[in-house]
């Protein structure tokens, strides 16, 4: 991101790169290996957010997934998921609040980002939701996409997967829903993670800082 901004001509003293962060006084206490076989996914239902691939969906014979958001392929995904037979098991569950989604990630075992591109060439930052999920204790199932792989480490906090690799992403959530302890593993991984980087009170700590600093160089005439 940093790059990009460079290119647009920004200069590289005056920017700061820091991920909004996840409130650890709501964000805790998930126990992924206790939790019934759920996924969870919580965004918009935009393209840059594929929450409606096909072929996902029919790969998800075994689990049921939760879905909080709304946004205008809402509609598209539900008619999927009914052309599916998957209505029973996908539980759309509209705009949520932040402590709602908290205990969501409570309950599920895997949270789940497919993020992309959009064709208008509109794409994440840090996504928040996957902080949260992290911070929470949840393996993240996730794309390498804008700053994902920052805060899901594959193989340690998470798996990442290339975008669009939809068959991918269904193996690493059935490898996941099987495997209770790997799911503990990495949902303990990634909570350490997120502690120590990517946190509400890191981010306003480091935004200090950076304002302090600028004010100082443009003091100076810099």
């Amino acid at each position: 991101m940093a790059q990009t901004l460079q290119a647009l001509g920004a200069s590289a003293d005056r920017i700061l790169i820091s991920a909004s962060g996840a409130n650890s006084q709501l964000f805790y206490g998930s126990r992924p290996a206790a939790a019934s076989q759920v996924c969870l996914a919580v965004g918009r239902f935009v393209d840059k957010r594929a929450l409606a691939h096909d072929s996902s969906v029919r790969r998800s014979a075994l689990w049921s997934a939760l879905d909080g958001g709304e946004g205008p392929l809402l509609a598209e995904a539900k008619v999927l998921a009914e052309q599916l037979d998957l209505g029973q098991r996908i539980r759309f569950l509209g705009v949520c609040s932040q402590v709602e989604v908290a205990a969501l990630m409570r309950q599920a075992r895997v949270f789940v980002q497919h993020s992309l591109v959009a064709p208008d060439g509109d794409s994440e930052g840090n996504p928040v939701a996957v902080m949260e999920a992290q911070l929470s204790g949840l393996p993240v199932v996730a794309t390498r996409h804008a700053g994902i792989p920052e805060v899901v480490i594959d193989g340690e906090t998470g798996v990442l997967v290339e975008e669009g690799d939809v068959r991918g992403m269904s193996v690493a959530i059935e490898r996941l829903l099987q495997d209770p302890a790997l799911c503990t593993q990495l949902g303990t991984a990634g909570r350490c993670h997120v502690e120590q980087g990517f946190t509400l009170d890191k981010h306003l700590m480091d935004l200090s800082r950076f304002l302090i600093q600028v004010h100082a160089m443009e003091g100076k005439g810099a």
